[in-house]
């Protein structure tokens, strides 16, 4: 994987083979005015849970975890599962990944990751010293995609989550 997105751990499932096939392709955010006030609300939710002297300096360290992707595209190569945020360069994981390590980020880091796949999801779970990154892409219909995104760590008193919505460009 050549970048990750948020503390360094991603989440996604996703079927391999056929199943995964059919998430290829480019999905769009929909309902992208609604966006930020999603992520806002999600991290106001975390913050509120922390202590008051510690709120001011914690939201802004969690807003920047919550980027958002105007689009996402996806591929099965070989043997890796491949996604993309924009135009942010292509990451990749094993199919066969099941906690090994899977990058070491700039600050020397080891970042491990899990594949997960079902019937109608893929999920990819980072993990690293700093937390763990659960990202899980849903196909609800042939043009729509739920994206979920589950952040945790110690520092947090609860998960940090939220959903967004996609669909096939």
């Amino acid at each position: 994987m050549k970048k990750l997105i948020g503390i360094g751990v991603i989440g996604l499932g996703v079927s391999v083979g056929a199943q995964a096939a059919e998430f290829d392709g480019k999905w769009i955010l929909q309902d992208a005015g609604n966006t930020q006030a999603t992520l806002d609300e999600a991290v106001e939710k975390v913050a509120q849970e922390m202590n008051f002297f510690i709120r001011a300096l914690a939201r802004p360290v969690l807003k920047k975890q919550t980027q958002i992707c105007e689009s996402w595209t996806f591929g099965v190569r070989a043997d890796q599962f491949q996604w993309q945020c924009d135009e942010a360069e292509m990451d990749e994981i094993p199919l066969t990944a099941q906690g090994e390590v899977v990058e070491v980020d700039e600050e020397g880091v080891e970042i491990s990751g899990t594949f997960q796949q079902t019937d109608d999801a893929v999920v990819i779970v980072l993990e690293s010293e700093r937390g763990k990154r659960t990202s899980t892409w849903q196909k609800v219909s042939d043009h729509e995609l739920l994206y979920t995104v589950k952040l945790e760590s110690e520092k947090l008193p609860t998960p940090l989550t939220w959903t967004l919505n996609y669909q096939k460009d």
